[in-house]
């Protein structure tokens, strides 16, 4: 009988050992697949997004490390201070196809925790690759509207442009120098919607946008000489303060310019909106640059119609427009979108004594580079 019992025993112990082996490689094969590391003395500095920790591996001598966490990422990581069981999904700076699963044990106040887990988790790329094409696809049915507000702007050019060589050719004695500028406009507005064009193309295909940034204040220049014709014939006058001011942003030229663009002609309409209301005084559009805390501030202020109620929060949403004939709603939704994505931010605020402002703000850096997009 004791026998037996030994024999049972010593069944039951070999089980036991045959499943800790068994445990034993699953965590060896988990740790080798999805880069599972054991943590303790887990720190995040919410100001620099870097996680700092000690790895905890059995039979290892306790090495401190860190890891830099995607900047938006960090807000949501900075938002669980306090919270003392944490399960997040993180991506890593600079390296978008790899996130991390991020487990938080007994938090210590703030952002400091006792222990936990990280595991490194990679899609197979043609996983990724065909989600994001499907998500481009999905993206660019919304963007269809979007992309013909766009291109209205350097039709619009075209077509003032015609209009103008038409006149020329029936005057008795056409003005070579005018007629060759208008052909030079034409032909710099078809250049203007090919690269529109090309740019949705690019997305469509998943060619990443070009690094880089552009001077704001030339960016508004462009955006100004490409309305040029549309100030001329509604009387504006546009002034545009510190001209010459380097204010470089991580924005690419094209989107720049259109943000100027969409901006410029609300502007103009809440002028003429004013003017058809009895208003009889000069149109004045006032643009003014300033750099300052690490930051470029551009404000463009117009004497025109103003806020109606509430509309410096509704204006920015997407099919929104006062102008129910000829507005598609979109314009600003464009600039917040751009901006956004920039890290910068957009906003309508009431004139300080008459009509009313945009105030946009960017994170300065980028390079200074001019815009190889000439707008009329």
């Amino acid at each position: 009988m004791r026998q037996d019992v030994i024999h049972n025993l010593d069944v039951q112990l070999c089980a036991m050992r045959c499943e800790r082996d068994e445990l034993r490689q699953i965590v060896t094969e988990l740790k080798a697949n999805l880069g599972v590391v054991l943590l303790h003395d887990i720190r995040f500095d919410t100001g620099t997004g870097t996680l700092q920790f000690a790895r905890a591996e059995a039979g290892e001598i306790p090495l401190p490390t860190r890891v830099q966490i995607h900047p938006e990422d960090a807000r949501q990581l900075a938002r669980l201070a306090e919270t003392s069981h944490v399960s997040i999904e993180l991506r890593l700076a600079g390296d978008q196809r790899t996130s991390v699963m991020l487990i938080l044990r007994e938090c210590q106040g703030g952002t400091r925790w006792t222990s936990g887990a990280m595991a490194r988790v990679r899609e197979p790329r043609h996983m990724v690759e065909a989600m994001c094409s499907r998500a481009r696809l999905a993206d660019l049915g919304t963007q269809a509207s979007t992309l013909g507000h766009e291109l209205r702007q350097p039709l619009f050019t075209i077509a003032m442009a015609n209009e103008n060589l038409r006149l020329m050719l029936a005057a008795p004695e056409p003005s070579k120098c005018q007629m060759e500028q208008a052909i030079e406009r034409i032909a710099e507005q078809v250049a203007r919607a090919q690269t529109i064009i090309a740019r949705t193309l690019s997305y469509a295909k998943g060619a990443q946008a070009e690094a880089g940034g552009t001077d704001m204040a030339g960016a508004m220049r462009n955006a100004i000489k490409f309305l040029d014709g549309l100030f001329a014939m509604t009387g504006i006058v546009v002034e545009q303060r510190q001209p010459d001011l380097a204010a470089p942003a991580g924005l690419c030229p094209i989107e720049a310019e259109q943000v100027f663009v969409n901006v410029l002609r609300n502007a103009v309409d809440s002028i003429q909106a004013r003017r058809q209301a009895g208003w009889t005084g000069e149109g004045r559009i006032v643009v003014e640059f300033a750099v300052a805390d690490g930051e470029v501030r551009c404000v463009i202020a117009d004497n025109g119609a103003g806020l109606a109620q509430g509309a410096a929060q509704t204006v920015f949403r997407p099919f929104f427009t006062t102008k129910a004939k000829e507005g598609t709603g979109l314009g600003l939704y464009i600039c917040e979108q751009i901006l956004a994505a920039a890290e910068g931010t957009i906003h309508l605020l009431p004139g300080k004594v008459e009509g009313a402002r945009v105030e946009i703000r960017l994170p300065l850096g980028g390079d200074t580079a001019c815009s190889d997009v000439v707008a009329c």
